[in-house]
């Protein structure tokens, strides 16, 4: 028996308001998880920010700590200014560019 056509139309109807619903909700949804992914990253850049100030204190500790030390140390003391000395023509060439 053939089904009526107000029949057909009104639950096609019917499915495409619930369609339009679930997808009203997906589009909250997805909006609600974007913010929480800005904050992440904010926050991660934050973290990064804070983990390469704290890597420079350090360095600048290890610096201050290997040109103060004895004599016994000026092996040492030399090759970490090398070292610095090769980073600090890196950053330059890198400026340079």
């Amino acid at each position: 028996m053939a089904v009526p056509q107000n029949e057909l139309l009104d639950s096609l109807e019917s499915k495409v308001r619930h369609l339009i619903l679930l997808n009203e909700e997906q589009r909250k949804e997805k909006a609600a998880v974007d913010k929480d992914l800005q904050k992440c990253e904010e926050e991660l850049a934050r973290v990064k920010m804070s983990e390469k100030s704290w890597r420079e204190k350090y360095m600048h500790l290890l610096v201050a700590k290997t040109i103060s030390s004895s004599e016994e140390d000026s092996k040492k003391t030399i090759a970490r200014l090398s070292r610095l000395e090769r980073e600090i023509e890196k950053c330059i060439a890198l400026l340079n560019e």
